[in-house]
């Protein structure tokens, strides 16, 4: 990720008690970021995941994985004009796993997993996403082993027709994705953000221009 932060999110409420953060952008934007986060990650580390993602032009909203963060997202998006197809989910840790289940469970432009750790047995029971789904792994994570990570890319690959890829980094754990002075991890990191912008970028669909939408409703039959 950059090491400058350019945008400072405005902190809102999407209601009562429920906080979280936004970067809003001026122009034609990309798309939607939804960022999924533990409870206990730094504010100043969601910042900078929001940054990267404005400087490929896409807005963002950061909350807490809570089980009805998904709803309360995909909610907030149609009311700023996005569809589900215009937003795209990426989860760290809790947030992570959630982004699994939101992709095995509601349709967006792309979901990411950074350092998840499902329930393989029960992905396994009900395996077809409805979003392409990318999942970073450390190898070296306490949480799911190397076989359980194995399953995970079977059942993914057998019991769904919407495409999934599981990346693994070898010796690095599960924080891989916090950059770090240690050669290896900082390799893990920046490849691991790399992937997540190019999969979002290779699915999330853009929001139509002003031009574009002009020209739609003065042809309405065209295509």
């Amino acid at each position: 990720m950059s090491d400058v932060i350019l945008i400072q999110p405005t902190h809102i409420e999407l209601a009562a008690g429920v906080p979280a953060l936004e970067v809003r952008l001026g122009g034609t934007q990309r798309g939607l970021i939804v960022l999924l986060i533990d409870e206990q990650t730094p504010e100043v580390e969601a910042v900078e995941a929001m940054n990267t993602f404005a400087m490929e032009g896409f807005e963002s909203l950061a909350l807490t994985a809570a089980a009805d963060a998904g709803q309360r997202a995909r909610t907030w998006a149609g009311a700023a004009g996005w569809g589900p197809e215009q937003v795209g989910v990426v989860g760290i840790g809790a947030g992570a796993t959630l982004a699994l289940d939101l992709a095995r469970s509601r349709a967006f432009g792309a979901a990411v997993s950074i350092s998840p750790a499902p329930d393989v047995a029960a992905v396994a029971a009900s395996p077809a996403l409805r979003t392409p789904w990318l999942g970073l792994f450390g190898a070296e994570t306490k949480d799911l082993s190397a076989a359980e990570i194995d399953r995970l890319r079977q059942v993914l690959d057998d019991g769904s027709d919407v495409f999934s890829q599981v990346v693994t980094y070898p010796r690095v754990g599960a924080d891989f994705h916090r950059r770090t002075e240690d050669g290896i991890s900082f390799s893990a990191s920046y490849d691991g953000w790399q992937r997540t912008v190019e999969w979002l970028l290779a699915r999330v669909a853009s929001r139509l221009t002003p031009l574009a939408v002009q020209w739609r409703e003065q042809h309405p039959l065209a295509g």
